[in-house]
């Protein structure tokens, strides 16, 4: 294998799929990065078994073939190197040598063959759909996924599609919040799909993902792939029933609140440092367009802090954890944010202003 590409291309190529491979792995491979040629590109490639990421960038190929290398290794040589061009030789003793300038490398690589085989997703019929948007989808479900290793399901996202009406929805909880966003396909699709994804898939996926572009999205067993014209990712899927999340989202809400998103985050975050370290809680007291959020610490001191608001129902005490509330407005994603109560033991669920149902998040109470 002969071949010369330039430093940042292959730069930016090796960040978009090292973080796919593993250093903790008994099998050395799994620590590698997969090169391989393709006609006028290299193909680069991590994985750790339960989830493969792929990029391509354009090279010259005098004379082509494969070899793994360690992966981070190679990252931080690539980072020292000028930015010139580089050319990589590749002899039959699996040594690979880098010449960037004055600068020659030597690295013991690994063959092609012991490296995982990548899953058959060509004849599958995908589902297509803006990058744009499903980043956005991405970030407005993953903060509320467990944490919990012991509630395996609730460790990842439910994507699932309505193919009569060409809905695409993701919903996330952890038990004590629930996020839930949908999204109209530009593409009628065939593709069935009710699979639960697991978040360091969607974290890695995510930062993968532009403004620009489309995505198309394909099952295949038991993994899904996501595939633009840059990066292939594909995942495992977690297996097991998602808990019926339509049960947690309250049917009808007599307290409808507006207010500004900005106002109540800052005033939220400002009481927050008076919640105690071991329930993190703070309360919403609402009375006729007055809202009053306070925290108190006995042995620490207390935080109150009054905003002016859209309301004209009852008075009604309830109280949330701050940290859950606060990854809840930080995506909203619009200036007001509309909040729906019924009693002060029942979940508040929280919405944009300007998108009704289109996503919303549901937080359950703490009791007071």
């Amino acid at each position: 294998m002969i071949i010369t590409f330039k430093r940042s291309d292959f730069l930016n190529g090796i960040q978009s799929v090292i973080n796919a491979s593993s250093v903790r792995n008994t099998l050395p491979i799994l620590s590698n990065v997969l090169l391989e040629t393709d006609k006028n590109t290299l193909l680069l490639s991590c994985t750790d078994l339960e989830i493969t990421i792929r990029s391509h960038i354009s090279a010259e190929i005098s004379s082509p073939g494969s070899i793994t290398l360690p992966a981070k290794r190679l990252l931080e040589i690539i980072r020292e190197l000028p930015e010139k061009d580089i050319a990589m030789t590749l002899n039959d003793n699996q040594v690979v040598t880098l010449k960037c300038d004055k600068s020659i490398f030597k690295i013991n690589g690994l063959p092609k063959d012991d490296f995982p085989g990548f899953p058959d997703f060509k004849n599958g019929k995908g589902i297509t759909l803006s990058q744009k948007i499903l980043k956005d989808m991405i970030k407005k479900t993953i903060f509320s996924v467990s944490l919990d290793e012991t509630r395996y399901v609730l460790n990842g996202v439910l994507m699932f599609l309505d193919s009569e009406k060409s809905l695409l929805r993701m919903v996330s909880t952890d038990g004590h919040r629930l996020s839930y966003i949908e999204n109209s396909l530009d593409k009628q699709s065939p593709q069935e799909l009710n699979n639960i994804i697991p978040s360091k898939s969607l974290h890695e996926l995510y930062k993968t993902l532009s403004e620009e572009g489309e995505v198309v999205i394909k099952l295949s067993d038991n993994q899904i792939i996501f595939s633009t014209a840059q990066v292939v990712l594909i995942s495992r899927l977690i297996e097991g029933q998602f808990p019926n999340f339509n049960q947690v989202i309250p049917k009808q809400s007599d307290k409808l609140i507006t207010c500004a998103t900005d106002k109540i985050m800052a005033a939220a975050r400002r009481v927050s440092l008076m919640a105690s370290d071991k329930s993190n809680s703070v309360k919403f007291s609402l009375t006729q367009n007055k809202l009053l959020i306070t925290s108190n610490t006995p042995e620490v001191g207390e935080a109150q802090e009054e905003l002016e608001v859209n309301y004209s129902g009852d008075s009604i005490t309830t109280a949330y954890n701050a940290k859950y509330l606060l990854d809840i407005l930080k995506n909203i994603g619009s200036a007001e944010c509309l909040i729906e109560l019924s009693t002060s033991l029942n979940p508040g669920v929280f919405k944009p202003s300007d998108n009704g149902a289109h996503y919303l998040c549901v937080i359950m109470p703490m009791r007071t």
